[in-house]
């Protein structure tokens, strides 16, 4: 059955679970992170940025699980190191936009607050 032969809810069940494996296979990597390729995943990287931007923007701003689904202080700090110097970002061009733009996480959305 070709994508134009499925309905809407078909391609998303089979995208939820086509992602679901993904997950599966990129969490087993965490163990034997020579498992998976570096060009993969820097390409993997790049579509989940680009689908995490474009469903923030559609309104999704509770993207983890409140717990952070599990990733660590240090493994968010490498990563988002990583990707602003990618991008060649300073952090105070990051503070500077989410000031401009709006763009950050509202009072009651933190996972902090009271």
């Amino acid at each position: 059955m070709s994508s134009s032969d499925m309905s809407s809810s078909e391609l998303v069940e089979r995208s939820a679970q086509a992602l679901a494996r993904a997950a599966e296979l990129l969490a087993a990597g965490v163990d034997d992170p020579d498992r998976i390729p570096d060009a993969e995943l820097r390409t993997l990287t790049a579509s989940l940025l680009r689908l995490y931007a474009a469903k923030a923007e559609n309104g999704m701003r509770t993207p983890l699980p409140p717990d952070g689904g599990g990733v660590t202080v240090t493994e968010t700090m490498i990563t988002v190191s990583d990707l602003l110097h990618a991008v060649n970002v300073q952090l105070f061009e990051l503070s500077m936009w989410q000031a401009m733009s709006g763009n950050c996480i509202a009072p009651h959305q933190r996972i902090d607050a009271q």
